[in-house]
């Protein structure tokens, strides 16, 4: 039974270190993974399915060192190929892996910026295996008619990661508008304000129609990398109805020419762990997400 959710949807460094402390003290068992930022199919969303995963990631304004950032990670290739197969029946799910065959490929599966930020900020988390799940590149052109997709694609696996006796974390990648600045790479366009503006009420009011019917007013224009695992985050929430949730806004800024975005939403009544090393609490703890980025964890009993 998922008994609290938390969800952080942030990029860059704005309350990553912090967010990455209560994932750690969460000690999850499987971190699941949504990035639109990775190796992807032109139609299928995929599951990675080597048996591990590595990579860096650069920044714009800090050399390494001391900026290094650097992940490597186990990947739980059987939940990964169950989920494929199963969603696979009747979704457009599969499977993707390199040099070598699924599940056994030995070779590290390549990572960038969606999954290592988050993946670094974890910290030590050497009992973690990961569950990675890579957006495809249609959602470039096909953001809005991939809703109702992304809601039902939600739903499934709210009820299969539920379903599981670990405790999960969920991380859903992502960012706000790429259109903030006149001198950016993608030019400035008067649907950015607007809709990062609607997915931080998404978050305020509690309100579906925020990311499903507003946002998507402005997301052609606005260009958002985040805004399919958005969606796809709404079909697990409505998994048991937004009245199960506390929804927090820590913060919604564009201090580059994308936008940035950091909340969570807690299960009703959910309390972190202690920081006292204490790690036998009454049942077990639970999930939070965060970004480059978005994210959301989940614990089970």
């Amino acid at each position: 039974m998922l008994t609290t959710w938390i969800i952080l949807l942030a990029i860059q460094m704005f309350g990553l270190p912090k967010v990455g402390m209560e994932i750690s003290r969460l000690n999850p068992d499987l971190i699941f993974i949504s990035t639109p930022h990775g190796v992807s199919d032109l139609n299928n969303f995929v599951f990675y399915l080597n048996t591990n995963a590595e990579g860096r990631a650069d920044t714009d304004n800090c050399d390494c060192p001391p900026c290094c950032y650097n992940v490597s990670v186990k990947i739980n290739t059987n939940l990964s190929m169950g989920l494929a197969e199963s969603l696979g029946r009747h979704m457009r799910v599969s499977g993707l892996t390199a040099n070598g065959s699924p599940g056994t490929a030995t070779s590290p599966f390549p990572l960038r910026w969606g999954e290592v930020i988050p993946l670094h900020f974890m910290g030590d988390l050497k009992n973690a295996e990961v569950v990675i799940f890579s957006m495809p590149s249609r959602r470039y052109s096909q953001s809005v008619e991939m809703i109702p997709e992304l809601l039902a694609l939600g739903g499934e696996l709210f009820k299969e990661l539920e379903g599981l006796p670990e405790r999960v974390v969920v991380v859903i990648s992502g960012d706000l508008a790429h259109t903030h600045d006149r001198d950016g790479p993608y030019g400035y366009s008067d649907a950015a304000e607007p809709f990062d503006q609607a997915c931080g009420r998404w978050i305020t009011a509690k309100n579906r129609k925020e990311i499903t019917k507003v946002a998507a007013s402005y997301v052609t224009k606005a260009l958002s990398c985040g805004y399919t695992g958005f969606v796809m985050l709404q079909g697990m929430i409505d998994g048991v109805g937004v009245n199960s949730w506390d929804f927090h806004l820590h913060a919604n800024y564009h201090p580059s020419y994308y936008g940035m975005m950091v909340a969570s939403i807690n299960r009703t009544n959910f309390k972190l762990p202690p920081t006292n090393g204490n790690q036998t609490l009454h049942k077990s703890f639970i999930s939070q997400i965060f970004g480059a980025i978005m994210d959301i964890m989940k614990q089970f009993t």
